[in-house]
């Protein structure tokens, strides 16, 4: 794969960030077109995004989301436009709530509901990153560096004696610099991050792709502090179940220094093909 230089990354950190950066269109209304890069169906990092970032235009600049609920109702499709209303379905001192809901021709595509809270101070804790983690610099490139990000693959953790994994996926995360300072996009472009799952979903097929039909049902991403998406970042996925035809995958990221920033909840349909 050709390396791509840093004003491509640049210029498709950009793209992206206007993908995701959805145009107002009336009161709490918004429309965005779907790129044509991923095929007949768009990735759902971008849908989550684009969510995220409609709501994110309705509430009042001193509160940051840290949660977001959505529910892949149909398949968007690339080139057609997409509208979306947000919903104000609260706005108090310390947290405001919204609910979106993404429509492309008429069809109900996607719906989240998504929290917005106050800074303010509290007790601190959080799940350390894991001292077995290797560095950006001394993982592997990855086979998903395509995009505007760089990322670096640290494997998944090795099989416990009974088959399972601590981690099904590891990964670091790095867009180049040259996006800006607003928080908005950098948590917007996170959102998009935080579907970023490789195969982490499919323990027993980790290294196979095109086998499948996988399709993401619902995800929840929690945001806890506030990070920068031109640092690197490490994203760290664990399969909790398959059954049903269905995976559960959580995953953490972590800044560079080790503070835990983002949380993801996904469950998606999993169907062999043939």
């Amino acid at each position: 794969m050709p390396e791509r230089t840093l004003e491509e990354r640049i210029d498709q950190l950009r793209d992206l960030a206007a993908v995701v950066s959805v145009t107002p269109a009336g009161a709490d209304r918004f429309t965005c077109e779907e790129p044509d890069w991923f095929g007949e169906r768009i990735f759902g990092g971008v849908i989550v995004a684009q969510a995220l970032n409609a709501a994110l235009q309705t509430v009042d600049g001193g509160m940051r989301p840290h949660s977001l609920h959505g529910y892949f109702l149909r398949a968007a499709r690339p080139g057609g436009g997409v509208e979306l209303e947000v919903d104000r379905l609260r706005d108090g001192r310390s947290f405001s709530t919204r609910h979106v809901t993404m429509r492309q021709d008429d069809r109900l595509v996607f719906w989240a509901a998504s929290s917005f809270h106050a800074d303010e101070q509290g007790d601190e804790y959080q799940l350390a990153m894991g001292a077995d983690v290797p560095s950006p610099d001394d993982a592997e490139p990855s086979e998903w560096d395509e995009g505007p990000f760089e990322s670096r693959e640290a494997g998944p953790t090795p099989p416990e004696p009974d088959g399972t994994r601590r981690s099904t996926r590891r990964v670091w995360f790095r867009g180049p610099s040259g996006i800006g300072d607003d928080p908005a996009i950098h948590v917007s472009l996170a959102a998009f991050l935080s579907d970023m799952t490789g195969t982490s979903f499919r323990p027993l097929s980790l290294d196979e792709w095109g086998k499948h039909t996988d399709a993401s049902l619902d995800h929840a991403v929690w945001f806890h502090r506030p990070f920068r998406v031109d640092d690197w970042l490490f994203f760290d996925l664990h399969a909790l179940v398959n059954t049903a035809g269905r995976s559960i995958v959580r995953g953490t990221m972590y800044t560079r220094e080790g503070k835990l920033c983002l949380s993801i909840a996904q469950e998606l349909l999993i169907r062999p093909l043939g």
